[in-house]
């Protein structure tokens, strides 16, 4: 019978580093920032993928305006609220 580990088993992965990119990494630990490289390892990595999230919502809102569709329907009663004049 094999164990039953779940979904999250990390997976170890061996890369090659230059000296510039180990030295930022350390920096990030040394400066608290990081547990250790490999939890700044795993912050560069989330880091990406709010990127990629952020590229993907981009490119939904980009799409939305080039079709003059309502982004926030949600919102639009602001536009109706009376403004208070400011001299």
């Amino acid at each position: 019978m094999q164990p039953c580990y779940g979904a999250h088993v990390p997976t170890q992965i061996a890369i090659r580093l230059q000296e510039k990119e180990l030295a930022v990494l350390d920096r990030e630990v040394a400066e608290g920032r990081a547990a250790s490289r490999a939890d700044a390892v795993r912050r560069g990595i989330a880091y990406l993928e709010r990127a990629q999230r952020y590229r993907n919502d981009e490119t939904i809102l980009l799409e939305l305006a080039r079709r003059a569709d309502i982004v926030y329907p949600d919102l639009d009663v602001i536009l109706d609220l009376p403004h208070v004049k400011i001299d």
